[in-house]
């Protein structure tokens, strides 16, 4: 009776310790060090060379709900949720004239040596541009990479789609994270950003992480990895 106890002890000990190595692990790769990256607090966290407000122009942006009824929207914009819930907050955006104004800014501190992730979603708002929103990712000034947003919004047949870059710090203990639209049309150019991160720890290998609220109303989707620290609690 005393080995069988001491052996379930034992591993009850074994097992508390792999638990909170798991938890160590999680806290130091999982946190999003990005403030407000899903924008449910609103207009705060980040810093940007778009004017707030109307969107009828150039160089514009709104914290909104549904692009359709921003201020300032045009008749053929999404009428569609956010990427997070459907139901929340995203940054939508009129693209400006000059591509060295940042859309979405934030400096953040960072371990040397290490790898990070910064992922974002990105939506076409218009239903059927010529002129598709082109954007570029810089950390700390240099360019690391670029993508062009799919052709049609989540309400006429596109979807909001994941985009990944990989970068490591080096010597840095911060990081800059500066979003860039590259197309400078003033005609179309319309999107909408969400669930912007920037995480440290391995490379996300595709297909493991579960899919947001939203899923089957944002269409296919790419899929990132991510890590949860567990509450306190």
């Amino acid at each position: 009776m005393r080995s069988h106890l001491r052996w379930t002890w034992l591993s009850v000990i074994g097992a508390l310790a792999l638990l909170a190595t798991s938890l160590a692990v999680g806290a130091g790769t999982g946190q999003n060090l990005v403030i407000n990256g899903d924008f449910e607090n609103g207009n705060t966290g980040f810093t940007t060379g778009y004017r707030l407000g109307d969107l009828s122009g150039p160089g514009a942006y709104s914290i909104d709900t549904n692009p359709s009824k921003a201020l300032g929207a045009f008749g053929d914009w999404c009428n569609c949720g956010d990427h997070t819930s459907g139901t929340g907050k995203m940054m939508i955006v009129n693209g400006a004239a000059d591509s060295s104004l940042q859309v979405w800014e934030e400096t953040v501190s960072v371990t040397p040596s290490t790898n990070y992730v910064f992922s974002y979603w990105g939506a076409e708002v218009d239903h059927d541009s010529s002129s598709l929103p082109h954007l570029s990712l810089r950390i700390n000034g240099s360019v690391i990479g670029s993508n062009t947003f799919p052709e049609y919004p989540p309400d006429n047949g596109g979807q909001w789609q994941n985009y990944q870059f990989t970068w490591n710090s080096g010597s840095s203990k911060t990081a800059d994270l500066a979003l860039f639209d590259l197309n400078t049309d003033v005609s179309w150019n319309d999107f909408a950003l969400d669930d912007i991160s920037f995480i440290a720890g391995p490379v996300p290998a595709a297909g493991s992480a579960a899919a947001p609220h939203n899923a089957s109303a944002s269409g296919p989707m790419s899929i990132q990895a991510q890590m949860t620290k567990m509450s306190d609690d």
